[in-house]
């Protein structure tokens, strides 16, 4: 039986005819239907109306729990009031001036005083380009062309952000020296060559690895966790390491916190007491509007300078936009250490739920991450780098993508690849009525794990 004629994903179709009837239209106007690969899926994404809080509507009059908060960005969920009145009271006067702004300056403070690394800093339009100005600022430093990345890691949408992002097993290369590898035919040589790639929570690794490269690495660039292969935790081990061997070696550490900022007030570094030379942040901090910005130590970041004689280059014409600023300082007003706090118990409430229904059934499934963060997947322990979590997935096959959608069908949603996310919107109740959704989610998936995937069912 093929995926396309599952009989979960017929009962997905019935669910949401409405959603199926946009997909077909936007054919039309898209490749695929798509204009967003990440939220993308099959048989045909659920098309919105409206969202509030924590709930989404969608076409067909469904209203479902948002646990994925548009991959993490949206910290106080949907249509946050506080948000809402500054982006309506902004408008009003001006979305973008191409000149600073009142709340330019006063988010740029808010978050300078709470992440430890940060001195100076800039805004961006995006969490990519937040990483791309980072990776040109080593550059510019050290005067090294290499950066070292994780395999597995994410850093936004350009080659080098994506090099070694999925490790098929077939093309990684050995574990001490993993391959650079391309996830698509559009990477130039040049940029796998330019690419050292590490293996996640490895220590002993990095450091060899540092010792044997390290003279020609501008940057370490890393997630303190490992986001899109299944929001796997660094290690402190892991992390100590990088920070010792990049100060012995003049190498600009580089903490990539777009998705681990909401952790902490202070973010992951926080957490772990280390760090980095130059953070990049996004998502929570544009309240829900497109932003990042990237920030550290008043030396690196002075390269930036216009005041510089050949500052690094960075000219983006939505940076620091006035409506943006507007919401992102609203967001973040409203975000503090106990609101932090009362996320991560939540997420480790709903870790905690899923993992007994996993148990209960007898299915070979974890749901870890940290904090707020979760990630389940289809293996019997938690996976500690990009590997072990790609290993998992391939051991699900078509069952990961079946439970997203039956999720679906009981008021649930992820990201595709099953990452689960806490908004302030939310409670125990929120929290509990997404273990039951999985419970009953399993429940219909168990007569076809048993059949078609029987290397899932716990021994």
């Amino acid at each position: 039986m093929s995926r396309s004629e599952h009989p979960l994903v017929e009962a997905y179709r019935t669910f949401s005819p409405a959603s199926a009837a946009r997909a077909e239209h936007a054919q039309a106007v898209f490749p695929g239907g798509d204009t967003r690969s990440s939220a993308h899926y099959g048989p045909y994404p659920l098309v919105m109306e409206s969202a509030d809080g924590c709930v989404m509507t969608d076409a067909d009059g469904n209203r479902v729990l948002d646990f994925m908060n548009n991959f993490t960005s949206l910290i106080h969920g949907h249509a946050y009031t506080p948000v809402v009145e500054a982006v309506q009271h902004q408008v009003a006067l001006g979305s973008a001036y191409a000149a600073p702004s009142a709340e330019q300056i006063e988010l740029g403070e808010l978050l300078r005083d709470r992440v430890p690394s940060i001195e100076l800093m800039r805004f961006t339009s995006s969490g990519t380009e937040g990483t791309q100005m980072a990776v040109r600022c080593a550059r510019a430093a050290t005067g090294r062309q290499k950066i070292m990345k994780m395999e597995g890691g994410y850093h936004g949408s350009y080659e080098l952000a994506e090099v070694s992002l999925v490790p098929l097993p077939n093309e990684c290369g050995p574990l001490n020296h993993p391959t650079s590898t391309a996830v698509d035919a559009s990477f130039p040589d040049s940029v796998l060559a330019d690419t050292i790639i590490c293996p996640y929570n490895e220590p002993d690794i990095a450091r060899a690895l540092l010792q044997e490269h390290g003279a020609d690495i501008a940057a370490v660039i890393v997630e303190p966790m490992l986001g899109s292969m299944g929001m796997v935790p660094a290690s402190p081990e892991f992390l100590a390491a990088l920070r010792e061997e990049t100060q012995q070696r003049d190498i600009v550490l580089i903490f990539d916190e777009v998705i681990t900022l909401r952790l902490h007030e202070g973010g992951a570094q926080a957490l772990h007491n280390i760090t980095p030379d130059l953070t990049c942040m996004g998502k929570i901090i544009g309240g829900g509007l497109p932003v990042g910005a990237v920030g550290g130590r008043a030396d690196l970041m002075q390269l930036f300078s216009p005041n510089q004689e050949r500052p690094v280059m960075h000219a983006s014409t939505f940076s620091g936009n006035a409506l943006t600023m507007a919401a992102g300082l609203a967001a973040m007003r409203n975000y503090n250490q106990a609101d932090s706090e009362r996320l991560n118990q939540l997420g480790e409430r709903l870790r905690e739920g899923f993992n007994q229904v996993f148990a209960n059934a007898g299915v070979n499934a974890q749901a870890q991450g940290q904090g707020s963060l979760t990630n389940i997947l289809f293996s019997s322990a938690a996976t500690g780098n990009a590997r072990q979590s790609m290993q998992a997935m391939i051991d699900a096959g078509h069952i990961g993508p079946l439970l997203h959608l039956t999720m679906l069908r009981h008021g649930v949603m992820s990201a595709t690849r099953l990452m689960y996310c806490i908004s302030t919107a939310m409670g125990d109740a929120e929290v509990d009525r997404a273990v039951a959704a999985l419970e009953a989610s399993v429940s219909e998936l168990l007569p076809y794990i048993k059949t078609e995937r029987p290397n899932l069912l716990a021994a």
